[in-house]
């Protein structure tokens, strides 16, 4: 699923048979991050991530009072939209995200998430959760490592459940 929002591959390297479980992972997973998402966006834009007219350019001063203004303006726009509707915005997205352009290779997807979080609100939220994650198998493999230092042919004949204590041990010790 994190190819799929990875904006340089996207689903150019899956088989046709997974992507309607990776569309409707992706589309539940929306589901549960709208309202956090649209919550995010503010009070200056619509249920549809578009920027509301006349919106102000100039920086107030801000009172106590003004953030429970926002946080209330933030929630209305959450509350906005029906269960058909959300589920349509859910498509929407996805959708225009799927058609949209490949990213070059070479550049950096997180930048592009960035960029592009206004018109992506909810798969920008799913983005950072899933592309964050290291892409690397070092931890596993520094355990084999220590399984081979503790398995020597001076102990070859430890008993596994031994040989799992031993390695429990060099780790944790």
């Amino acid at each position: 699923m994190a190819s799929a929002l990875d904006p340089r591959f996207k689903l150019s390297y899956v088989s046709e048979d997974n992507v309607a479980p990776i569309h409707a992972r992706l589309t539940s997973e929306m589901a549960r991050t709208a309202p956090a998402a649209m919550a995010e966006m503010g009070p200056t834009t619509d249920p549809h991530g578009e920027p509301a007219e006349d919106a102000p350019t100039t920086k107030k001063k801000k009172t106590l009072g003004s953030f429970f203004k926002t946080a209330e303006g933030a929630a209305a726009a959450t509350q906005r939209l029906s269960p058909l509707q959300e589920q349509q915005a859910i498509s929407s997205e996805l959708q225009s995200y799927l058609q949209s352009g490949n990213l070059d290779s070479e550049e950096d997807p997180l930048d592009w998430w960035r960029e592009h979080q206004r018109l992506f609100p909810r798969l920008s939220k799913l983005a950072k959760k899933y592309l964050c994650i290291p892409a690397t198998s070092s931890p596993s493999e520094r355990v084999f490592s220590t399984g081979g230092n503790v398995v020597t042919c001076l102990r070859s004949s430890l008993k596994p459940e031994n040989v799992d204590r031993l390695v429990f041990l060099s780790k944790n010790l």
